[in-house]
C-alpha cells in the first residue's frame, strides 16, 4: 500500500482534516489503548503535523513534531500512530525517520526528545535515541524519556519516505 506523506502547520490544516486527525488519534489512544486523557493539550497549535494518506486520501498514519520550548526545551514528537489497516508494513519506521529529518531541517542544532511508551524503547533505539532517566507512568502506560543527540556535523542525514 502506498502512503503519501505531507507536513502541515496547525494554521494550514482544514477543518475536515483536523476532525479526521483528532478522530484517528482518539480511536487509537483512547479507544484501542484505553487511555483516558485530554488529547487537546494545547500543543497542536505549536507543532508540525505529519499526515500519511493512502492514494484515496484516507488518513492512516500521523505524528506531530512540537516546536522547541513548548513541551520540552528541545523539539519533540509524539502522537505517533498507524491505523490497523497498515500496521506491520513499516509505516511506523517511516514516521520516526520523517520526524527526525524534519527536526534536523527545522532545528539543525537541537537534540530531539520523545516520551516513548517503554515497551517501544528498543524500536526508538534503532534510530539513535537513548533512554534518559527512569520509566514513569503516563495515564496508566509506562513511558520513558528518550533523546536523539544532535551530532556536531549531522548533514546530510537522509531518510527516504
Amino acid at each position: 500500500m502506498e502512503i503519501n506523506w505531507s507536513w502541515q502547520r496547525f494554521s494550514d490544516i482544514s477543518g475536515e482534516a483536523m476532525h479526521e486527525m483528532l478522530a484517528l488519534r482518539q480511536n487509537i489512544f483512547v479507544i484501542e489503548q484505553g487511555c483516558l486523557y485530554l488529547d487537546a493539550d494545547g500543543l497542536d497549535k505549536q507543532s508540525w503535523h505529519l499526515f500519511g494518506r493512502t492514494n484515496d486520501q484516507q488518513l492512516v498514519a500521523y505524528a506531530r513534531l512540537n516546536f522547541p520550548n513548548t513541551r520540552y526545551s528541545e523539539p519533540s514528537f509524539g502522537r505517533v500512530l498507524t491505523s490497523k489497516a497498515i500496521r506491520g508494513m513499516g509505516a511506523g519506521k517511516k514516521i520516526v525517520e520523517a520526524c527526525i529529518q524534519k527536526s534536523l531541517q527545522e532545528y539543525p542544532n537541537l537534540d530531539l526528545r520523545i516520551s516513548a511508551q517503554a515497551h517501544l524503547s528498543k524500536f526508538y533505539e534503532q534510530f539513535g535515541f537513548t533512554k534518559v532517566g527512569d520509566p514513569y507512568d503516563d495515564h496508566g502506560i509506562e513511558h520513558i524519556s528518550m533523546i536523539f543527540r544532535a551530532p556536531p556535523n549531522r548533514w546530510p542525514i537522509v531518510f527516504l519516505l
